[in-house]
């Protein structure tokens, strides 16, 4: 046996069976070790995976949103448009000139003393047109 200083190891069987024994204790706590490492990192991975899913999800549902926003957006404009012609409409038709040609034209309404032809191929000109 190696010597070390003063201090010689004996080489018996107490020796080996204590020596062996001591190894398998090794063996045991380092495979305990790895199964407990290899249930946290599975563990960990399980937890990533969950939160990997939330945020693409959540990104998908931010994409949703995106196009619905830019879809009502462009509704908005499309009604803005809308309302600002009837508006206008709505301004001529409180103007009395105006409501007077409209009334003459669409409905064939004459003044005093005044006679209308509607002529077979003739378009009239209708002043909503403008």
């Amino acid at each position: 046996m190696a010597a070390k200083g003063n201090v010689t190891h004996l080489d018996n069987d107490y020796t080996r069976q204590v020596t062996a024994a001591h190894t398998e204790t090794k063996q045991l706590l380092t495979k305990r070790r790895k199964k407990r490492a290899m249930i946290m990192v599975a563990f960990f991975i399980v937890v990533f995976l969950g939160l990997g899913a939330q945020i693409i999800h959540t990104k998908i549902a931010m994409g949703q949103t995106t196009q619905q926003i830019s879809a009502r957006k462009t509704k908005l404009s499309t009604i803005k448009q809308t309302s600002q012609r009837l508006q206008g409409h709505v301004d001529r038709l409180n103007d009395k000139s105006y409501l007077e040609k409209l009334i003459r034209s669409k409905y064939y309404y004459s003044k005093s003393g005044e006679t209308i032809y509607s002529l077979p191929y003739e378009k009239s000109s209708d002043v909503t047109a403008k």
